[in-house]
């Protein structure tokens, strides 16, 4: 049963990531996408913060100096990223050496996979991320060497669908993929509808330091946040293109529900939230035909609170690219029905050409024998 509802859920993804009109080929230009080849050095970013909030026995700014951060250290990273016919995977792997690490800090564990699909009006994304052994820090300090937990490990997947309100003239995969062409600058109102679940949790103790549990009250034995959420959010982008350089940018902002789970030594806690969820992603480069190569960078932001604490994540990118693809030009219908009006044309103007000609050389044979 589960088997047969991924299978329909991918059907319908890829029904309306192929569904919508021609796109504009003033502003837009399609490929006929055999494959694509893209490798990319990347700097990722991740942070978890617990605030306590509401504790009767401390002041509100002690409390905010209480604030937990939660980041795994995690040097430049590897990537290599495919695209088949329109569907795009990526993974993402650290370096063995240290040569790009000069901090001497241990490093997190780490592992990324995107996979993604982009129509004129509708586009998918899907993503894993996985990060184990993490810093802490507090009242505002940098973490020391001693500041380290390495029974922390965090999960992050889910999927979105991003809807493109004027996708005939700007294009999101252009933007932000690269596995189409925008030739004229353009913009787009978008939203996007997502799922995604997210945990942070210590394998053997508290993920509460002992000098901070007094702040923390009744949840200081947290040993596990889980949620669960769903999440709308409006935005807007915008590609300035020139002769294949373009720089792009897009902002959303929205809100969701979200199921969250606590769990202590003594059982589970269970809560629902509204988060504040924020969004936003910029690209630089050169769009080739055949090579492609740039600048981008991702932000993604939520904070949500319950009586008594308020969570925050932030998950960064950025990074360079530099991919090359096997193509061709694709025509839209209304190209290739003013291509079949033109040949009609052709050959009705052939045909009278032929007429005319055999109609004079009869008149020409006839004025030789007068």
């Amino acid at each position: 049963m589960k088997k047969a509802f991924l299978s329909f859920l991918f059907i319908v993804v890829v029904f309306l990531s192929k569904a919508g009109t021609d796109p504009d080929t003033n502003y837009v230009q399609k490929f006929k996408n055999i494959v694509s080849l893209k490798t990319f050095l990347v700097n990722n970013g991740f942070t978890y913060t617990f605030t306590p909030r509401n504790n009767d026995g401390f002041t509100e700014k002690e409390l905010n100096d209480a604030k937990l951060f939660y980041t795994p250290h995690i040097p430049p990273v590897m990537g290599v990223a495919v695209n088949i016919k329109g569907i795009g995977f990526s993974y993402a792997f650290k370096f063995t050496d240290d040569y790009l690490d000069t901090t001497g800090r241990i490093k997190a564990g780490y592992k990324g996979f995107t996979m993604n699909m982009y129509g004129t009006k509708f586009g998918f994304e899907a993503h894993y991320q996985d990060y184990s052994r993490f810093y802490f820090s507090y009242k505002n300090q940098p973490p020391g060497a001693v500041d380290y937990n390495t029974s922390i490990r965090a999960y992050q997947w889910g999927a979105r669908g991003i809807f493109v309100f004027n996708g005939k003239k700007f294009s999101y995969n252009a933007a932000f993929h690269q596995s189409q062409l925008q030739k004229k600058s353009a913009g787009s109102a978008m939203m996007i509808m997502a799922l995604r679940f997210n945990e942070l949790k210590s394998t053997d103790r508290t993920m509460i330091p002992g000098e901070l549990r007094p702040y923390y009250g009744s949840i200081s034995d947290l040993q596990r946040n889980r949620n669960y959420s769903f999440f709308i959010q409006g935005g807007y982008g915008y590609n300035f293109t020139k002769n294949n350089f373009y720089f792009s940018l897009a902002a959303f902002a929205g809100v969701g529900i979200q199921s969250q789970t606590f769990k202590y030594p003594t059982g589970n806690f269970y809560k629902i939230s509204f988060p504040l969820v924020g969004r936003g992603k910029a690209s630089l480069g050169y769009n080739g035909k055949i090579l492609f190569t740039g600048l981008y960078g991702n932000i993604d932001a939520d904070q949500s609170s319950i009586k008594n604490l308020k969570t925050q994540q932030l998950t960064y990118s950025y990074g360079v690219y530099l991919g090359a693809r096997l193509i061709k030009f694709t025509k839209t219908k209304a190209q290739l029905k003013k291509e079949e009006q033109d040949k009609k044309q052709a050959e009705k103007n052939r045909k009278l050409a032929e007429k005319e000609a055999a109609k004079k050389a009869k008149e020409a044979k006839k004025k030789s024998k007068k």
